[in-house]
């Protein structure tokens, strides 16, 4: 019987060890590829440069230095420093998580969505993810972690090819618009445009073909906001303006 139970215990630490090494095996992040929220799936532009893709990379489970960053565009970190980061073979857990926040503007409603919604919970001070790895072969592995609300994140230790992303980068001017803002979606098929306050909330949408030039956005008040364009696809390409 104790032979047994000591057998347990091995494979149970061994299950353990093993989760903990697949979990903190990848040298430097776990790319941020997609998200899922409230049931509306988010793509995440490929940064041009290393420093600046979004993404989380796990540092160790030692509760006196930090234990995972989550980052976006390579200026906002979500760290856990109070105590030790828990990781058990399906799921980890973030205590008193903080966020560091730079000049976020430009990726207010990534920065929201990713270091908000789904690592810290809005400031959760105890906050459990699952997530699963799952190996894709070639040395390609996915990492997807899931939300206690359900939303989730997928990552991979491999960069997303960027070629169909700054295809649908939309060029739009002028920027700040008083009045009439002009976009060009390089003849690519458009289904609707989303205008996004920069919280997020959906204040207007209106479909629109990818012949259409320009829109009249004077009813807006002054401040920032985002527009969501949503292509044929389904792809989503996020961009920022100011109206004055």
């Amino acid at each position: 019987m104790k032979k047994i139970t000591l057998s347990i215990f091995a494979l149970f630490f061994f299950c353990i060890a093993f989760a903990q090494q697949e979990l903190l095996n990848s040298e430097n992040k776990w790319i941020l590829h997609y998200m899922v929220i409230d049931g509306t799936t988010i793509d995440v532009p490929q940064a041009p440069l290393p420093m600046y893709i979004s993404g989380i990379r796990f540092l160790g489970t030692d509760s006196s230095n930090y234990n995972f960053s989550a980052d976006v565009a390579g200026i906002n970190a979500a760290f856990d420093l109070e105590a030790p980061l828990v990781i058990t073979p399906t799921s980890f857990t973030i205590q008193q998580p903080s966020v560091t926040l730079g000049d976020c503007f430009p990726n207010y409603l990534l920065e929201s969505q990713y270091l908000s919604t789904i690592i810290s919970g809005n400031f959760n001070p105890l906050r459990t993810l699952d997530y699963e790895i799952i190996d894709e072969g070639n040395g390609r592995k996915k990492l997807t972690i899931t939300t206690p609300e359900g939303n989730i994140a997928v990552h991979g230790n491999y960069i997303l090819s960027i070629k169909k992303f700054d295809q649908k980068n939309i060029v739009m001017y002028p920027n700040p618009v008083k009045k009439e803002l002009y976009f060009n979606f390089k003849g690519l098929s458009v289904e609707k445009i989303n205008i996004l306050s920069v919280v997020g909330s959906s204040i207007f949408e209106t479909k629109i073909s990818h012949q259409e030039n320009n829109l009249d956005l004077s009813f807006l008040k002054s401040g920032i906001y985002f527009m969501k364009t949503t292509y044929k696809d389904g792809d989503r390409i996020v961009s920022r303006f100011v109206k004055e």
